[in-house]
């Protein structure tokens, strides 16, 4: 019984990428991404606190990459994160660097509209559309 578990799971990951973040199922349309190390409200609360502890912003920055690396987030979670920086520009680094790791892409027109200056929402939509192609 082990052994055809085992073959059905080969089968299913047949054409899979496996990265520290979850699994990659290379399929026709869409690709499907199965994060394995996704972070909750609360530890997304927890983060910012941690976040929030640095004085400077350039640490802050250095804490938050440090804290979301390897892990997988939602737009809600990106936003409780974003909350801990000051300046926008660091906030617009934080935003950035958390897209490539937010599994609901599609609404990240949410962070994008929090940035209060017209010049960091273009900013932050060029890198969307760079990244993505």
């Amino acid at each position: 019984m082990k052994s055809l578990k085992l073959l059905f799971i080969g089968a299913l990951l047949s054409g899979c990428v496996i990265t520290d973040q979850g699994i990659g199922i290379n399929s026709p349309q869409p690709d499907v991404f199965i994060c394995l190390n996704a972070v909750s409200t609360a530890e997304a609360e927890e983060m910012k606190d941690k976040i929030d502890s640095e004085s400077f912003p350039d640490d802050r920055l250095e804490r938050g990459k440090f804290l979301a690396k390897d892990r997988c987030f939602q737009v809600s979670h990106d936003m409780i994160v974003l909350d801990a920086f000051i300046f926008d520009s660091k906030r617009l680094e934080m935003a950035k660097y958390l897209y490539n790791r937010t599994e609901n892409k599609s609404d990240y027109d949410i962070v994008i509209s929090s940035f209060t200056f017209k010049s960091d929402r273009d900013e932050l939509r060029d890198y969307i559309e760079m990244i993505e192609g």
